[in-house]
């Protein structure tokens, strides 16, 4: 089957569908010290980012002034009580046309066609973090999307592959705290060998078809290669915590939690979040919200559909509707700030202080379809808060958005002076001394 698959790829190969049809939230290498976060004199730097996939209404949403004296707009008053703890930005984007389609390169800023030339194609500023943590924790990363039935994604590896999400909120438990039993850790550990094994008959026969390939096929053929060994990787760093202790916490989910709507899953996504970084069991998380689901997605007073009302035509009640929705994404995203200000780490700062928490969007207004001067808000992470920054255009060029991800992996702790499309680190925006 794989080698079949091969030959259909000769004109077209693509690579990601038997990679994905592996599974997608494997494990992570553990750190063979104490792996525990009390230990730890200076807490370490996480990310959490947070995507809508249809934007925000723009004047709901930038503020007319900038500087610290400006009037928080209908959108960003769920944030007020965080005012000194989160900057807002307006005049970044990443140069990017597309509209819908381009709201999955978010937090890369370089669509899969565009990758060409770039060392790490179009590698998420999640996934460049979650390298650099590697086994420190149990899972480099959580990828999540609230939505059940889509197949959206904001987080791309290395090689351009998306992360599949996990979208179950009981899956998402499981994985952070409940105990398995050796029943379970058996049919885990079997599961693991049967991957390994299909990845081992995957080289095996890849590298018979090689021979006699042209030049792109090989190149492209490579390219899958080094997919397989990503995934290689990851299998043998789940096999080593198969039996390492999940942490015990006091928090319970809801029965039937998956059949919950929207607005009554999404504060527990955020719960679930909190507590990942809390427990160390990850440093780095994207969030996505793709979509309401089948219904209003619980939402009193919304009638229509999500992307329908993205589409509003200026008129009153659509805006009105999509207000509702759009508000509540912020003011969701504000209690997760609360909940952050409110965990202490061992030196006596709070997780906020710490955690670098982006909210924003690759689309900035979805009723024109526009991905320019995108809606894009940063808290804590120990940077100088408290400002509407704005970025002029340079030309027909704006500012990139990738400038601002560079700036959050230098301060994540890697040694980089570019990612993606940035210029440079984002002017103006500084750690706290």
């Amino acid at each position: 089957m794989i080698i079949k698959s091969f030959y259909r790829m000769r004109n077209s190969i693509h690579r990601r569908s038997f990679l994905q049809g592996l599974g997608g939230s494997l494990l992570a290498l553990p750190l063979l010290e104490a792996n525990s976060i009390s230990k730890i004199a200076t807490p370490p730097k996480r990310i959490v980012a947070t995507g809508v996939f249809y934007g925000f209404v723009p004047e709901n949403f930038h503020p007319k002034d900038t500087g610290q004296n400006y009037d928080s707009p209908l959108l960003l008053k769920p944030l007020d009580p965080f005012r000194k703890s989160y900057t807002v930005f307006s005049g970044l984007d990443h140069n990017l046309s597309g509209g819908h389609n381009a709201t999955k390169f978010f937090l890369s800023g370089i669509p899969t066609n565009q990758s060409k030339g770039y060392a790490e194609a179009n590698i998420s500023v999640d996934q460049k973090a979650a390298e650099f943590v590697g086994g420190k924790t149990r899972y480099p990363s959580l990828t999540l999307d609230a939505d059940r039935g889509n197949e959206h994604s904001l987080s791309w590896t290395g090689n351009g592959n998306t992360i599949q999400p996990v979208r179950s909120l009981e899956k998402l438990y499981q994985m952070l705290f409940r105990k398995e039993d050796d029943t379970v850790r058996k049919q885990t550990e079997r599961g693991l060998t049967d991957k390994r094994s299909i990845l081992d008959l995957a080289k095996s026969q890849a590298e018979d078809f090689k021979k006699g390939l042209g030049y792109a096929d090989s190149e492209k053929l490579d390219q899958y290669f080094t997919s397989v060994r990503e995934f290689e990787k990851r299998i043998e760093q789940s096999t080593l915590w198969l039996d390492k202790e999940k942490p015990n916490v006091d928090y319970s989910i809801p029965k039937r939690v998956d059949s919950l709507t929207l607005k009554d899953r999404a504060p527990l996504f955020y719960d679930l979040m909190a507590l990942a970084l809390q427990t160390d069991s990850t440093r780095v998380i994207s969030l996505a919200f793709t979509n309401l689901g089948k219904d209003n997605g619980g939402f009193k007073g919304v009638s229509h559909g999500y992307h329908t009302l993205s589409h509003h035509g200026q008129v009153k009640e659509s805006i009105a509707e999509l207000s509702i929705i759009e508000t509540f994404h912020v003011s969701q995203f504000s209690r997760f700030l609360g909940k952050l200000k409110e965990i202490k780490e061992p030196n006596g700062a709070t997780l906020l202080d710490s955690t670098m928490a982006l909210l924003g969007s690759g689309m900035s207004n979805a009723n024109s379809h526009s991905n320019r001067d995108l809606p894009v808000v940063l808290a804590g992470g120990g940077f100088k808060h408290g400002e509407h920054k704005h970025y002029a255009r340079k030309g027909k060029r704006s500012t990139p958005l990738c400038n601002l991800y560079l700036s959050m992996l230098q301060n994540f702790g890697l040694e980089l002076d570019r990612f993606n499309t940035s210029s440079g680190t984002l002017t103006g925006f500084e750690k706290r001394s």
